[in-house]
């Protein structure tokens, strides 16, 4: 049996997660996908200008590893510019720390209800079809049906078929309810097993209105009837 992948160390999520030539339509362009891990290497050894030891100290892995994961993001880098191929940021074997002032607040202040939004997130935003392929989670204190204080954070991102790195995430936030629009049915098992509890967000239009139909009682649990047809397919 292969060895098991070492989880990685990645100090902070990108800005922006996908890349295109100018003037290109998606339908016309193949894409190359670059893994979380390996912009972490990228970005310690040729912007932080970490020498590999240091580097791999910083990831969390050995150097032969490092060294590995380098040469392979600057291949896929040098593809997406050279042929003129769109470049995807997602997935990879890591874990994002969560900062201090991030930190999920305790249990006795309410539930920790997590939406997949769209954009930047936030109660204005719309809640995104699919919980694995969203831009953003926005998160929420709900306690005595009252929606208390509601953070941001930016979804790791997933290959597609592989729903395990937003759950992971989820998990480690704390969160326990997630409100969604559409997932597979092995999502579904991972996040039950996980511990968090699905309700469907009724197709409503807004992450505020999600939240607050959730703490009014409003919404039912995820069925095998909101199950996504189509897995995690990549987006258009």
């Amino acid at each position: 049996m292969p060895r098991p992948c070492h989880c990685r160390r990645v100090s902070a999520l990108p800005k922006n997660s996908y890349f295109k030539p100018k003037g290109v339509p998606l339908t016309d362009l193949e894409e190359t996908i670059l893994p979380l891990d390996g912009l972490e290497a990228l970005r310690l050894a040729d912007y932080e200008g970490l020498n590999m030891d240091e580097a791999a100290a910083r990831m969390g892995v050995s150097r032969h590893t490092f060294g590995r994961l380098l040469r392979r993001a600057r291949r896929c880098v040098a593809e997406a510019l050279v042929d003129g191929l769109a470049l995807r940021i997602e997935g990879g074997v890591c874990a994002v720390g969560i900062p201090e002032d991030e930190a999920p607040v305790p249990d006795d202040e309410g539930v920790l209800v997590a939406v997949p939004s769209q954009g930047q997130g936030g109660l204005e935003s719309a809640p995104h079809p699919h919980f694995g392929r969203c831009s953003a989670y926005t998160l929420a204190r709900v306690e005595n049906g009252k929606v208390g204080h509601v953070t941001v954070r930016t979804n790791l991102g997933h290959m597609p078929g592989d729903c395990g790195g937003p759950v992971q995430l989820l998990a480690r936030l704390g969160v326990t309810v997630l409100l969604a629009g559409g997932m597979g049915l092995r999502p579904l098992q991972a996040m039950q097993a996980a511990g968090i509890a699905v309700y469907h967000n009724a197709g409503l239009p807004s992450v505020g209105s999600c939240l607050d139909a959730f703490a009014a009682g409003r919404l039912a649990a995820f069925s095998t009837e909101h199950l996504c047809q189509g897995g995690c397919a990549p987006e258009e």
